[in-house]
């Protein structure tokens, strides 16, 4: 079981607010969305929870098979997907994808424990079975640069897939991708929550939104105001 609880949460810029008081316990959902208008602080958020950002206040929890899991071991459980996240763009698919694999905790090397039960017991799959799962196996000897933007996506919904992750965190995936992309998406969550994973999906689609669960919902625009200077991280 997969258990996630944030409390108070909150994150600034500077004097600017992107969210606040946020709070939340999900224990049984297998898919989650964030909603909320562009500039609400999604993309803040999926980034806070994954551990690449700390919150400016409040806390943020998680669980994996009844025990707790540190910010810093989050990598070993977590794909993540996201329209920012950058390839080279003079290698090929299959290049740029093995060279994540090597990256990657949990490919090729040695897990802790819990991480090692949570994670399949065949560990990840092969690279071509990646592939496959995205839909970029026929792109696979073509140079990430010379993509269009729609399968630059699925190259990236493909990198997330990569460990077998027991949390999936989608970050908009439906940018840039066709109907048939769209229904990709759908069925790697429906694969992922059979296998008894948990995705997060942050979006402000409802063709996106319509697959999760359960919905966080993010209010529109940020906010300027008095910070106090010295602020709680916890995470």
């Amino acid at each position: 079981m997969i258990y996630l609880e944030c409390t108070h949460l909150a994150k600034f810029y500077g004097k600017t607010e992107v969210f606040r008081g946020l709070n939340f316990r999900l224990g049984d959902a297998r898919c989650i969305g964030i909603q909320g208008p562009n500039g609400s602080g999604k993309s803040t958020l999926m980034k806070c929870l994954s551990g690449l950002l700390r919150p400016s206040e409040g806390s943020i929890r998680w669980e994996i098979g009844g025990k707790p899991v540190q910010n810093q071991e989050l990598r070993y459980f977590a794909g993540f997907a996201a329209p920012y996240i950058h390839f080279y763009n003079e290698l090929t698919v299959r290049e740029n994808l093995s060279f994540l694999r090597q990256l990657r905790p949990g490919t090729g090397r040695t897990l802790p424990g819990e991480a090692a039960r949570c994670l399949s017991p065949e560990g990840p799959p092969p690279l071509d079975n990646v592939m496959e799962m995205a839909s970029v196996a026929g792109l696979a000897d073509r140079e990430f640069g010379t993509l269009s933007s729609g399968q630059q996506q699925r190259v990236r919904l493909a990198g997330a897939l990569i460990p077998d992750p027991p949390i999936l965190m989608l970050d908009e995936p439906g940018t840039n991708l066709d109907a048939d992309g769209i229904s990709l998406v759908a069925d790697v969550i429906a694969r992922h929550r059979q296998r008894g994973g948990l995705t997060i999906l942050s979006s402000n689609r409802e063709e996106e939104l319509a697959l999760t669960e359960t919905r966080i919902v993010l209010e529109s625009g940020r906010k300027r105001h008095p910070v106090p200077e010295t602020s709680t991280h916890t995470s």
